[in-house]
């Protein structure tokens, strides 16, 4: 649902194809070759007109006609979409950034200043104040990085980049021109403020990040004002993420997202997966069967203690690199924040951070590496140390992109050292020294 890597500014490629939605990954990559032209995209925009009968949600020609006059094709999205597959990208990297102390602290200082607000959210949809603050971090930084393309112009290009397949007929039966038809009703019926209506390329937008089609079915007045506004409202945007989590994941109360957890040593064979993230959804079964098993979960000593939740949930095995590695039990909450966003690393970043929002630890079992992720901080102190070295391009920003990479990979050559276009806390320390 909700495509952030480019909003937070994780550029991370394998999670981010993952992400894309079965319209994007169901066409063949060489039709993102170039930009579309004006003719070609007036003529889609034309094309989604004759198609208003397939809204999901009643829309007229003569309303669809009247506000598509006003959008605009943004070859930022064909760009976003284009994210090259090629990149490794790892798991510790990801969340060593997007877990790492300063969002930490900046979530806990929102949770002592809102902890009025946020345990009435609680209290109402029964999803803890950590999830809905971690996804709030995660998503936007809380609050500043809601994305730079308007909200009309990137429900059209993608529609427009993405068209439907000729069977897709019933309506609301084509996610493209759903988000395209949303859009439109969300600005017919007044629902948001017009002006700079910004968001991600892929049309999402607010301090959470809703794209119109789930914004017009889910969004909440919190803040009693009488206008649902994800955008400036921290209570608006946090009770629709807790209703989103509730209503279309069913949001299981006293449950976590995760349990880590040690795998008997006579069952660890049956679990290597060589690598891969690999979740067993079809092995879901009650925890304490799992406990009868020899199963144990982790203490933050990394010390076993017993497998035990109220209510006995069921869970199933979740390895995001295989063994060695850590190793997950994981609830139905974990298929919830799956329904948010269809990335599991972006379900584990959420459950991580919420834990640590609410005192707890990392992962106690170490990734399978020997240079490990690099917070935010960390990345601008190299991002800075690479400008130094005449890399002018780079912005000391946090955020390693393209730019980045290749003035890694420039050092690394220049120091004779392994080639490679990423650093962790091993690299970053043979690249710096003198």
């Amino acid at each position: 649902m909700h495509q952030r890597f480019l909003r937070h500014g994780a550029c991370l490629a394998l999670a981010f194809f993952a992400l894309l939605p079965a319209f994007v990954r169901a066409q063949p990559a060489q039709q993102l070759d170039r930009p579309l032209t004006p003719e070609q995209f007036n003529a889609c925009v034309q094309g989604l007109a004759q198609q208003t009968g397939l809204s999901g949600r009643p829309l007229s020609r003569t309303d669809f006609e009247r506000f598509a006059a006003g959008a605009r094709y943004d070859d930022r999205v064909r760009q976003s979409m284009l994210v090259t597959v090629s990149e490794p990208t790892f798991w510790w990297d990801e969340l060593a950034a997007t877990t790492d102390d300063d969002r930490v602290q900046q979530g806990r200082a929102i949770l002592a200043r809102e902890a009025q607000t946020l345990q009435r959210i609680e209290a109402q949809f029964g999803v803890p104040r950590e999830i809905v603050i971690a996804i709030y971090g995660i998503e936007t930084n809380y609050g500043p990085s809601q994305g730079k393309i308007p909200v009309l112009d990137a429900a059209f290009s993608l529609a427009c980049l993405r068209p439907c397949p000729e069977t897709a007929t019933a309506q609301g039966s084509c996610m493209s021109r759903e988000r395209a038809f949303a859009t439109v009703r969300v600005l017919r019926d007044g629902r948001v403020r017009a002006e700079n209506w910004q968001g991600s390329w892929a049309a999402a937008f607010g301090r959470t990040q809703f794209v119109p089609d789930s914004f017009e079915q889910l969004a909440v007045d919190f803040d009693g004002d009488g206008f649902s506004d994800i955008i400036n409202s921290e209570p608006d945007a946090w009770a629709t993420t807790a209703n989103h989590l509730k209503t279309r994941g069913g949001w299981i109360q006293g449950a976590p997202v995760y349990i880590e957890v040690a795998i008997p040593p006579a069952q660890q064979a049956e679990f290597n997966t060589g690598g891969e993230s690999k979740r067993y959804p079809e092995r879901a079964k009650p925890l304490s069967q799992w406990a009868a098993q020899g199963w144990t979960a982790l203490g933050p000593d990394g010390q076993p203690v017993p497998l035990q939740l109220p209510g006995d949930p069921e869970v199933h095995p979740f390895l995001p690199v295989g063994l060695p590695g850590p190793a997950f039990l994981v609830t139905r909450n974990f298929e919830t924040l799956l329904r948010y966003n269809r990335s599991v690393r972006y379900a584990m970043e959420v459950g991580l951070l919420a834990n640590k929002l609410a005192g707890g630890r990392d992962f106690v079992t170490p990734w399978p590496t020997d240079d490990p992720g690099l917070t935010r901080a960390q990345v601008r102190e190299l991002q800075a140390w690479l400008v130094s070295r005449g890399h002018t391009q780079v912005v000391p920003d946090g955020v390693v992109g393209r730019i980045t990479r290749d003035a890694i990979e420039k050092e690394l050559a220049a120091k004779g050292l392994p080639p490679a276009r990423r650093a962790g806390q091993r690299t970053m320390q043979a690249l710096m020294q003198p």
